[in-house]
Parts: structure tokens; C-alpha cells; sequence
């Protein structure tokens, strides 16, 4: 399918269409041959315009489909599933926080940890409650890693 098609599709239908990796691999596969043309036409204004192109048509693709899973669209079984959920759970997690949970003068707020948790910086123990900043405790609890405390 061309990603023309594809755009067109996710436009005017009002579900998140499921886009599976063989799509995405002619996609590439598409892609790939038009750039393999334009290095043996060594013509820059069209590479360019058709770079220009495809960076905004892919750009208007991903903003529709982020648009739709916000709105409460399920992405199925797509390629970008994942990623569409865990955004959506990012924006409810900030939500819950605006609505007012507390946050220190240093922008942490409470999480109660779910798992043990070893990192760079952050070490947490499973059940424990912690300070967190706002935007490490949020990406945790987006994650399923954490819950926010209410006080």
C-alpha cells in the first residue's frame, strides 16, 4: 500500500486503521528504490522535494494516529500499538497529576513502586513510596512501574 493511500485511509476513517510490518517494509522498500533513482539521476531539487515530502507526509500520518489514540481509538494490533497506548497512558498520567496531587519545590511527587527498580540514578524497592520528579514518575507510572500516591 503507498503511503499516500495509507494517510488517505487513516483520514477519513474514524478508527486507528492497523498497519502491519509487511506494510511498513514496502514502505521502506518504496522508498528506498525512489532514493536509489534520484542517487543515479543525481537530480538534488527533486531528491530534496521528495525528501521534503515524504518528512511531512510521514509527520501528518503519526500526528492523526496519536490524535485518534487520545480520543480513545484502540490501535489494534498495529505496528505502533504499543507506543499509541503507552502515549495515551503518558497524557492520563499527567492528567491525574494536574488534578491535584501534590508536588514539592523540587517538582517530585509520591509513587509507590510495583517493582524493584535499579538504574543509573533511581533505585526502588517494590511496595516502598518515593519522591520522584514529575516527569521520571510519570513515564512509571505510564509504564504500569508505579502508582501515584494521593494525599
Amino acid at each position: 500500500m503507498e503511503l499516500g493511500r495509507l494517510i488517505e485511509e487513516e483520514a477519513l476513517s474514524k478508527k486507528i486503521q492497523e498497519i502491519g510490518f509487511s506494510t511498513i517494509i514496502e514502505e521502506i522498500e518504496r522508498v528506498s528504490a525512489m532514493y536509489s533513482w534520484c542517487s543515479r539521476r543525481r537530480d538534488e531539487e527533486i531528491c530534496s522535494a521528495f525528501e521534503k515530502n515524504l518528512s511531512e507526509a510521514i509527520r501528518s500520518l503519526v500526528k492523526l494516529r496519536i490524535f485518534k489514540s487520545l480520543m480513545g481509538q484502540d490501535p489494534g494490533r498495529s505496528f505502533d500499538g504499543e507506543i499509541l497506548r503507552a502515549i495515551s497512558r503518558i497524557i492520563d498520567a499527567l492528567s491525574r497529576v494536574l488534578q491535584g496531587y501534590p508536588i514539592d519545590p523540587y517538582g517530585r511527587i509520591p509513587i509507590r513502586s510495583r517493582v524493584d527498580l535499579v538504574g543509573k540514578d533511581m533505585r526502588l524497592r517494590s511496595g516502598y513510596v518515593y519522591l520522584v520528579h514529575i516527569d521520571r514518575a510519570i513515564m512509571l507510572v505510564a509504564c504500569g512501574l508505579a502508582d501515584l500516591i494521593p494525599i
